[in-house]
């Protein structure tokens, strides 16, 4: 396992660093996918979506942090096309496990919302419709609004917000308060922010295809990378989620002899 930061030379517009999207790209362009399960959004909504090609893989820029059922188009997905990818959370990385994919790339995952929940967080918080809103994050303890407001005829400013996790936590969705996964072990390779200098991912490469892939797309000059991570910063949210471990263990026992509590 190796840790890198990675940022791509593309000119795209992405979340961060920008690997993920040109990683893909990479893989369709080469042949070593065929199609690959990723989210578009309709007004911040996710949808997800098949992608077989570089122009449908641009469609699904930035993350959402709502709800997203992307495991529904697996079946389909291996049953019609023979080399299938999947990005997703580690919840859909462990999912995706029981079908027979060449490439899962998973994203690093605190908490998720339903996304009437994210609609109104934002609202009651900070005002602004979903149409407003050009960018989410989940970053150093905080979520992040990034909006455009119109100013004037033809103006417009842009606007941030954020509010502390700690205070709208406890809305996640129920599955994330036991999920003890925040870098989705499972995945080939992992995806996220934390670790890394702003405009950066950080990307943890799991086996040997993943590593050879990432070199191949360096020396062609679609990538920029550098052993710069702040593993510790990475394994601390490793900690807290793995405290679930624990939560888990008593949600069992209970389910077996309620008795004991």
């Amino acid at each position: 396992m190796k840790y890198l930061s990675v940022k791509s030379k593309l000119n795209i517009d992405v979340q961060d660093g920008g690997f993920t999207t040109t990683l893909l790209s990479y893989c369709l362009e080469n042949s070593i996918l065929d199609a690959v399960v990723v989210v578009r959004d309709k007004n911040w909504k996710p949808v997800a979506y098949l992608a077989t090609n570089t122009v449908e893989l641009l469609e699904s820029p930035k993350s959402k942090y709502s709800i997203s059922p992307n495991n529904k188009l697996l079946e389909y997905a291996t049953e019609n096309y023979d080399k299938v990818g999947l990005v997703g959370l580690p919840c859909h990385i462990l999912g995706g496990l029981q079908f027979d994919l060449t490439l899962k790339v998973g994203l690093f995952c605190t908490k998720n919302f339903h996304y009437y929940i994210i609609k109104n967080i934002i609202k009651e918080n900070f005002g602004p419709n979903m149409d407003e809103v050009v960018k989410m994050n989940i970053t150093k303890g905080k979520f992040v609004v990034e909006t455009l407001k119109r100013k004037g005829f033809t103006g417009t400013e842009k606007v941030v917000y954020e509010i502390p996790i700690k205070d709208i936590e406890k809305l996640c969705n129920l599955g994330c308060r036991v999920c003890s996964d925040f870098s989705a072990k499972y995945a080939d390779v992992s995806v996220g922010s934390v670790g890394s200098e702003d405009g950066w991912n950080t990307v943890i490469v799991r086996n040997k295809m993943v590593e050879d892939i990432i070199n191949d797309m360096s020396e062609k000059g679609l990538i920029e990378v550098k052993e710069t991570v702040d593993i510790k910063a990475v394994e601390k949210l490793e900690n807290i989620k793995k405290k679930n471990e624990e939560i888990n263990k008593c949600s069992a026992y209970f389910a077996v002899c309620p008795s004991l509590f």
